[in-house]
């Protein structure tokens, strides 16, 4: 196992994608940047906190770039394969379909949560940068600290929720339609983000663990882990049975 995934983390550092998923991660930080500047011009007697600044990062992080992003990578890793026609050539050497599987949902793992560290690093550099030049209350690193630990987590669910995508990137051999139920998925974030009943959808129920909203639903929180659960689950058992019986060409 620790071999196969050496081998997929040799592959990516060949490709162009992982540099590009580094650099998005920066994006959500940028935009909160952007936007505190904005509202320090426009309202000078708001009061931002770095608190506020990390609660905004790590709730877009998830509702929109999480979603892209993750689907992006996700369908990346399990369809290279079929893209470049190198699947058979792979599964000749005593590899099991299974731990072939495996390896790239650990890389997947991986990949995700160093976009959240770096994510999250950047988040506190340009919140510092911000507080060089603007006003910025409660600037402690104990709070940088509390929002890492939430924003890991957020990463980690999220990882599990990225199983549906799998199974379609492996079930069309390509990102496209990945990336069109993302943003289906990402309407929805957006629809739902502020409403009660987006407990009951799996992607901004994650939201709502990350900073404690479900008990304000009015929804039992474990209504809304089972779903995610559920969700993670069926999503890993259908690429892990597709992948199996899949005929290697």
């Amino acid at each position: 196992m620790g071999n196969l995934v050496y081998c997929e983390f040799l592959k990516l550092k060949r490709s162009k994608m992982l540099l590009i998923s580094f650099l998005g991660a920066l994006v959500t930080p940028a935009m909160i940047f952007a936007d505190a500047v904005k509202i320090y011009f426009s309202h000078t007697d708001t009061v931002i906190t770095l608190e506020d600044i990390f609660d905004d990062c790590s709730f877009y992080s998830v509702i929109l770039f999480g979603v892209i992003v993750y689907t992006v990578i996700a369908a990346y890793l399990f369809s290279r394969e079929h893209t470049e026609k190198t699947l058979k050539t792979m599964l000749t050497v005593p590899v099991s379909k299974n731990a072939f599987m495996l390896s790239k949902f650990v890389m997947l793992f991986i990949w995700i949560m160093a976009l959240t560290l770096i994510t999250w690093a950047g988040m506190y550099a340009l919140a510092a940068l911000y507080g060089a030049f603007f006003p910025l209350e409660e600037f402690y690193f104990s709070v940088a600290l509390k929002y890492l630990g939430i924003m890991l987590f957020g990463g980690a669910v999220m990882f599990i929720l990225c199983t549906p995508f799998v199974y379609l990137a492996l079930r069309t051999k390509g990102i496209v339609v990945p990336i069109i139920a993302s943003a289906t998925v990402v309407m929805g974030n957006a629809a739902l983000s502020n409403e009660t009943i987006g407990a009951l959808f799996p992607w901004t129920a994650v939201s709502m663990f990350m900073n404690g909203k479900i008990a304000e639903s009015g929804y039992p929180l474990w209504v809304s882990v089972l779903i995610v659960v559920f969700i993670a689950v069926v999503g890993f058992a259908l690429s892990m049975i597709y992948f199996n019986k899949e005929d290697v060409k």
